[in-house]
């Protein structure tokens, strides 16, 4: 379960989004922070006026998190 007891049991998590806007890193705001994001295939572009005349477009989509230190 994202954010859960057992998730603080890994100093590292990837964690994968559906969207550019991340809501499913929320749950991992408290606990984790962000320490890279990987970009990854969104959609194509084609535009005829230029070249080359298709564009590959990528957006993070891969996460790697790192569990916050707490002070005991």
């Amino acid at each position: 379960m994202p954010g859960g007891a057992e998730m603080l049991s890994f100093s590292h998590l990837l964690v994968g989004v559906t969207n550019s806007s991340a809501v499913e890193l929320q749950p991992y705001n408290a606990t984790h922070s962000i320490v890279s994001a990987i970009e990854a295939f969104s959609r194509l572009t084609l535009s005829p006026r230029t070249w080359p005349p298709v564009q590959i477009i990528t957006e993070p989509r891969i996460y790697l998190l790192k569990r916050k230190l707490t002070s005991i």
